[in-house]
């Protein structure tokens, strides 16, 4: 006999409280790292998720600890009691937690008021990090005056193709006449850190059909220039080695050395 919905929902609630309730036994016993990352999704509901890192097995173990929702505001004080909270009540010392990373928000990294702040005054011995990833997408969005008005130039480009099904259908069978490599182009967000790269390179290949489809648009009228194209293929380069450098800052064996050593070696490498 199949199951019903509500067993199989049960059953499936019952293993996650499991796999919780081990890895809450592990850190008890162990030395643990710590990454939060306040987000927000749709209907504006703001989410507090947190990642352990600590050694099993002589391993680097990655698992998630807990997703909690906020309930109105979002304050270094509102992460700090979350964090607090789930800590005391599953009796993990505090003492155990080795390091905390987190993004550049003031909530987060605030000198004097931010979460980390408050979370190094109850443990001294506690690292704090700045994670690497984040500074290094800060540092990839300081773009000179120029380079950031081709950039936006091509978004809007792109944007103007992708706004709605009919002008995308129509690209799409241009793009089948003129016999392009591809048909269609790749959206930038900022939530998406590799989508830059991913959006100049796919605007790039298709330069030309983008050029003739909107030959009426002032912004591809920059773009078509000589400068204007060199610009945008200049980006292309910058942005494909920043989404290089952001892929070999992640893994399940990086450390914070390795990440800080791979970051030298690449900015060495870009001066030569």
């Amino acid at each position: 006999m199949p199951l019903s919905n509500n067993t199989v929902s049960n059953r499936i609630d019952e293993m996650g409280q499991n796999v919780e309730s081990q890895l809450i036994e592990k850190l008890k016993l162990r030395k643990f790292s710590l990454q939060m990352d306040e987000s927000t999704i749709q209907d504006s509901e703001a989410l507090l998720l947190t990642y352990v890192r600590y050694i099993d097995h002589e391993e680097f173990q990655e698992e998630m600890l807990f997703c909690e929702s906020f309930e109105t505001t979002t304050t270094a004080n509102d992460i700090y009691i979350k964090i607090k909270h789930y800590l005391d009540a599953n009796k993990i010392p505090k003492e155990n937690l080795l390091a905390c990373a987190a993004d550049g928000a003031p909530a987060m990294m605030g000198k004097n008021t931010g979460c980390l702040k408050m979370m190094k005054d109850e443990n001294p011995n506690m690292l704090t990090v700045h994670c690497v990833i984040h500074r290094e997408n800060l540092v990839a969005k300081k773009l000179s005056p120029v380079l950031n008005k081709i950039l936006q130039s091509v978004i809007k480009c792109v944007n103007s193709i992708k706004r709605n099904s009919k002008s995308e259908r129509l690209f799409k069978q241009f793009c089948i006449n003129q016999s392009a490599e591809h048909v269609r182009l790749l959206l930038h967000t900022e939530v998406r850190w590799l989508s830059s790269g991913n959006c100049l390179k796919r605007f790039m290949e298709l330069f030309d059909q983008i050029n003739d489809f909107l030959s009426d648009k002032c912004e591809m009228k920059l773009l078509s220039t000589t400068d204007g194209k060199a610009f945008v293929s200049y980006l292309t380069d910058i942005f494909e080695k920043l989404g290089n450098l952001n892929k070999q800052l992640q893994g399940a064996n990086m450390t914070l050395i390795d990440a800080k050593a791979t970051t030298e070696i690449n900015k060495v490498v870009s001066s030569n």
